[in-house]
């Protein structure tokens, strides 16, 4: 597959994300790790929750969605990333949830102080198998241009 440079983005182009499959042991030890709170690691402390049940933390969820999104960009030439717009969370993950992430190019815009790079965003929907929206959230990359040559990151 051909390196993508800034030029050959789109807005509003959509990515195409794999499914996202929840297991709770994935959620088990992704929470022992990194967020050990009680909802997301201990099945009796979180059926006493708000969630009536383990959840999935959202970094996680976040985590996970991030790595079918990489996988749908392809070869991209990707400087950095510069920064993730606001991230919203709307239901809990559960064990056994299967996540649909809708990606899609946003906010493209050439630098002007430096023209061999550009600017460029992806927004994301995340709902779960009964439709239900997840997370919203998005990157933003500084990305090279073509016509500069692939620089190295």
């Amino acid at each position: 597959m051909a390196t993508k440079y800034f030029e050959d983005l789109i807005d509003d182009e959509r990515l195409d994300c794999q499914p996202v499959f929840m297991t709770k042991e994935a959620i088990l030890k992704f929470a022992e790790q990194f967020d050990p709170q009680p909802f997301h690691v201990d099945d009796n402390a979180a059926k006493n929750s708000i969630f009536d049940g383990l959840v999935a933390s959202s970094l996680h969820t976040l985590s996970a969605c991030t790595r079918v999104v990489v996988e749908a960009q392809g070869e991209l030439a990707i400087l950095s990333g510069v920064g993730m717009h606001e991230v919203n969370m709307f239901n809990p993950v559960r064990p056994g949830d299967t996540l649909h992430v809708e990606a899609w190019w946003a906010e493209l815009k050439r630098s002007n102080s430096k023209p061999d790079r550009g600017f460029a965003s992806i927004k994301c929907k995340v709902r779960n198998q009964r439709n239900e929206l997840v997370i919203e959230y998005g990157y933003r990359y500084l990305l090279a241009c073509k016509n500069f040559g692939r620089a190295t990151p």
